[in-house]
């Protein structure tokens, strides 16, 4: 049996056609995700990279290799909003990034034929997948990671049907910018590339390539940011300072985790597995598995569908898929589960393809429906393991560490200096404390004068770290265990 193209997928074509943009939809999509973002956003300060962003923004820093200035210059605005701690203004940034990127997941899926209902249950299965609505509670970059990238895919699927010249530009613009963010976006540089050649020699004339090719000049020029703010004696990430060229080149080409890619094919084999396993993960078993099986036999048979109409937007899509993936899967770094994210975003959008063909063929009413139906399962199943409303426990661990020094000590630690140096640097705590990064590097060039200068010197005590680092302080100094501290003494001549 034939069964005719509805009005939804006819928009997969190369014809004339166009689309009316439905903003109040995607809002309200957007609007819902945005508001389980902000009831289970983090209240204050967190650690690791989401501590340092708290930091680096409202001091105009740098961050941690790739220097992330578009990040930080967001977040910069936001930490002048009135409400909250400056932390918690930069943790409401990744929840408003989050809620567009939601908006932006069923603006896509329209674009390539997905129907209303079906488009609007995937962004908010999306939204509602553990991996990314943690990381919409955090300060950290992955969402506005992810509207980069839904923004640009939108922009040249709206040139394609459109044409003219406002499209692209501003595509080339989100995408210069967009590197200032995550200079993993050049991986879906192929996939755009795709839409904007395959197919549209004619309407890509010379006059629209050169105003393109400026706005992402324009974008990617965020970068002057770094030897900027950073030979102007900014706060700068710990271990990665910008105080001359060869710096500023070092933290913008992330050269110190370059050595991380590149994997054999048994370890390629183990990283599809835990990609498998992280799929599983985006809501509690035995659910995790249904949504898994169904993300994977949609994306391919949405894929399938998609390229049998419109073979250059279905291609697009399925590079951008699989480049993604695969450098995650090549990435050997411990919170790899974030890079997953493009790839969830796209599985969910094909997703949504293969709801709307599968309601054509069988002209059921529950098809389109079930993304909207499994989307408030998972968001109930997901909401208690998301909710973040409730951590203080950087913050008081912080406090407590710093009420515990005497006056003008010196503390060295691992990941708990990352909120301690909020408190000082941003909040102004402790003024009299000098905060060091534990490392080989830092103790080499600083630990001997610390302990001879006759100020307290103390390490955080940490079991993973003691013994790494505790044997080169005490060639100096005698140790002796104070709370959770260790106080480093001069040894006697």
């Amino acid at each position: 049996m034939t069964v005719g193209r509805t009005p939804e997928v006819s928009a997969l074509s190369d014809s004339p056609k166009r689309r009316p943009p439905e903003p109040l939809a995607a809002s309200a999509v957007g609007a819902a995700a945005f508001i389980a973002y902000l009831i289970t956003l983090a209240p204050t300060v967190a650690t690791n990279d989401a501590g340092r962003f708290q930091i680096a923004a409202p001091l105009l820093g740098t961050g941690h290799p790739t220097g992330y200035p578009t990040f930080i210059l967001a977040g910069k605005l936001f930490t002048f909003l009135p409400f909250g701690d400056l932390a918690y203004r930069m943790n409401l940034m990744a929840a408003v990034f989050g809620g567009v990127a939601v908006a932006l997941v069923y603006l896509v899926a329209r674009e390539v034929g997905a129907g209303k209902a079906p488009a609007a249950g995937a962004a908010l299965l999306f939204a509602f997948s553990a991996t990314f609505w943690g990381e919409a509670t955090f300060a950290e970059v992955y969402s506005m990671h992810a509207s980069f990238i839904l923004g640009v895919l939108y922009l040249l699927l709206r040139w394609r049907e459109r044409g003219g010249t406002v499209h692209l530009v501003l595509a080339g613009l989100l995408f210069g910018l967009s590197l200032g963010n995550n200079a993993g976006m050049v991986l879906l540089a192929p996939a755009f590339l795709i839409l904007i050649v395959a197919g549209r020699w004619r309407s890509l004339s010379l006059r629209k390539i050169p105003p393109a090719g400026i706005a992402s000049l324009v974008g990617v020029s965020v970068y002057a940011y770094v030897p900027i703010r950073g030979f102007a004696g900014a706060w700068h990430n710990y271990g990665d300072p910008v105080n001359d060229w060869s710096d500023a080149w070092r933290l913008v080409s992330g050269a110190r985790f370059q050595g991380l890619m590149g994997a054999s094919p048994s370890e390629l084999l183990f990283s599809a597995g835990h990609f498998l396993y992280e799929l599983a993960s985006q809501t509690v078993a035995p659910f995790g598995y249904v949504l898994a099986f169904a993300m994977l036999a949609g994306g391919i048979y949405g894929a399938s569908n998609l390229i049998s109409r419109s073979r250059a937007v279905g291609a697009a899509l399925v590079v951008a898929f699989f480049s993604t993936l695969v450098y995650a899967l090549a990435y050997d770094i411990s919170d790899i589960a974030v890079y997953y994210i493009p790839v969830y975003a796209i599985l969910f959008i094909l997703l949504a393809v293969a709801a709307t063909r599968l309601s054509n063929v069988f002209r059921s009413p529950w098809i389109p429906a079930a993304p909207a139906i499994a989307a408030a399962l998972v968001l109930g199943l997901n909401f208690a393991p998301s909710d973040r409303s409730d951590y203080f426990d950087e913050r008081e661990n912080s406090e407590a560490t710093l009420a515990a020094l005497p006056e003008d000590a010196v503390l060295y630690g691992k990941t708990p200096i990352i909120p301690a140096t909020y408190l000082t640097e941003v909040e102004g705590e402790r003024g009299d404390v000098t905060l060091r990064w534990l490392d080989g590097g830092t103790l080499g060039r600083s630990f001997e004068s610390d302990v001879g200068s006759g100020r307290p010197v103390f390490f955080i005590s940490d079991e993973q770290y003691n013994d790494e680092y505790l044997p080169f302080a005490e060639e100096y100094a005698e140790a002796e265990e104070v709370g959770d501290l260790i106080r480093l003494d001069p040894r006697p001549e």
